[in-house]
């Protein structure tokens, strides 16, 4: 499948070699800026997902442990204190709170604190789920119906046009972007003992127009308007996002 070529790239015309172009620290600065939290592989962090805190209430006194793995206590946490948690881990928290000897951060049983609330709990592993695709989707460029806004602007670049409208619906947007595929061509040139020799460059050509449409900040539709950039395949569809409040 065509990769969906972002606006971005743009500003990088002839002579910039390909691996530039795929490299992940495009894809890496249009995340949205998270805190500088060494992060335990399969953790689901709560913060990915809302900016209200999850605080429960300590039941128990439990040692508090340094990583998931529970190599290193850190201090025990203190019965009757509510904690902020972090993240979650099979069966373990993440959690900002008081121990005995003052406030830490570090990894609970969560046997030891209040039971989570089971909406909330299936909810945020719902939108876990749907962010490792959403995430794979924007790395590679490429769109899908039941993204929001934001999240297609990171995959594809600000629009070339909007159109928005409100009425007692709600409100409805259309980007309209404007695709392109690097295409390779030769030029001779003389080197330093005036031989030729040949020069590989690229242009960029346009490949067609897509109009996607929103609705109420979710992409209800995604329209070739000209040419062929979705490349013959499906459009892609993911879980609209939901609410974990």
């Amino acid at each position: 499948m065509r990769i969906y070529r972002s606006i971005r790239w743009r500003r990088f015309f002839f002579f910039i070699t390909s691996f530039l172009i795929c490299s992940p620290l495009a894809f890496a600065s249009t995340l949205k800026e998270k805190s500088n939290l060494n992060r335990e592989k399969g953790a689901i962090y709560v913060e990915d997902f809302t900016q209200e805190p999850v605080i429960l209430l300590a039941k128990k006194q439990v040692p508090i442990y340094l990583s998931p793995q529970r190599k290193r206590s850190i201090g025990q946490l203190r019965k009757g204190k509510k904690v902020s948690v972090i993240a979650i881990l099979k069966g373990q928290f993440f959690i900002k709170g008081m121990a005995l000897h003052g406030q830490v951060k570090g990894w609970i049983t969560e046997l030891a604190l209040e039971e989570l609330d089971k909406s909330f709990s299936d909810n945020i592993r719902l939108l876990h789920k749907r962010k490792k695709i959403v995430d794979t989707l924007i790395q590679n460029q490429q769109i899908a119906l039941g993204m929001n806004s934001t999240e297609v602007i990171a995959s594809m670049g600000k629009p070339d046009k909007k159109n928005s409208k409100l009425d007692r619906d709600g409100r409805s947007d259309i980007f309209e972007y404007s695709t392109f595929e690097r295409v390779p061509q030769y030029r001779l040139r003389r080197d330093g003992l005036g031989n030729y020799f040949k020069q590989k460059y690229y242009v960029k050509m346009e490949t067609g127009k897509l109009s996607v449409k929103f609705n109420n900040d979710i992409v209800e539709s995604i329209e070739e308007t000209e040419g062929n950039p979705l490349g013959g395949e499906n459009v892609k569809i993911v879980p609209i996002p939901i609410e974990l409040f």
